[in-house]
């Protein structure tokens, strides 16, 4: 069962203006881990996952759930940014070329409840793994049209095939509409008591409730 675990992978932004840019607009939560008199300069760490011997950047699709793992780690310092402001040279060349990204859609069902009991939130996704050697300013990824299939096949999963279109609406929202989202994905999600296990779990923002699959889901499935 794929559930990440939460580790962590240093970033240093300060030299490298090239951020992570790819066909998909993914986020990913940082917190500052260090000083610097330059502020730009201010070394940040960037939530990973637990890959073979290594780790993955945690790379949301949804900018609702990243803002929901951050929210349920409230002392963790966590915040969601896009991660297309993040230069991943550093964690590259930590990992001899490869770049490796777990791109999460949704959240896993537990029996009556959708956290686990240290109250982190079961987050569902893939593993990508890229070799790309080193990089530099002006590099874009593209995921390829199965990655996009993927998606779609998760979003049908739940009933809501035009998902992606309420993800770019919550990519334009303001940073007050952002947390009233939250605020009421949130309550709904403590409120929510799912009668199955391992079904993935969508927050539907226009009717707002969770939406569950129709049947269990694999958990780890490597790109």
């Amino acid at each position: 069962m794929d559930v990440p675990l939460p580790c962590a992978c240093t970033l240093d932004t300060s030299h490298h203006p090239s951020g992570l840019n790819t066909s998909l607009r993914l986020y990913g939560l940082v917190r500052i881990v260090g000083f610097s008199d330059i502020p730009a300069s201010t070394p940040v760490e960037i939530l990973c996952a637990a890959s073979g011997e290594g780790k993955a950047i945690r790379a949301f699709v949804s900018r609702l759930d990243a803002e929901l793992v951050a929210r349920s780690m409230p002392d963790s310092g966590y915040r969601v940014v896009p991660l297309a402001q993040f230069d991943p040279t550093g964690f590259i060349q930590q990992h001899q070329g490869w770049l490796t990204v777990h791109i999460t859609c949704g959240f896993s069902s537990r029996l009556d409840t959708l956290r686990l009991a240290e109250g982190d939130l079961p987050s569902l996704g893939w593993f990508i793994y890229a070799q790309t050697g080193p990089w530099s300013p002006g590099r874009f990824i593209h995921w390829g049209e199965e990655v996009a299939e993927i998606l779609l096949s998760a979003y049908r999963s739940v009933g809501m095939p035009n998902y992606n279109a309420w993800l770019n609406q919550l990519d334009d929202y303001s940073t007050q509409a952002m947390d009233n989202c939250v605020e009421i994905a949130w309550q709904t999600l403590l409120a929510c008591r799912p009668m199955r296990e391992n079904h993935r779990a969508l927050f539907n923002p226009m009717d707002e409730c969770w939406r569950f699959s129709d049947s269990p889901i694999d958990h780890y499935y490597p790109i």
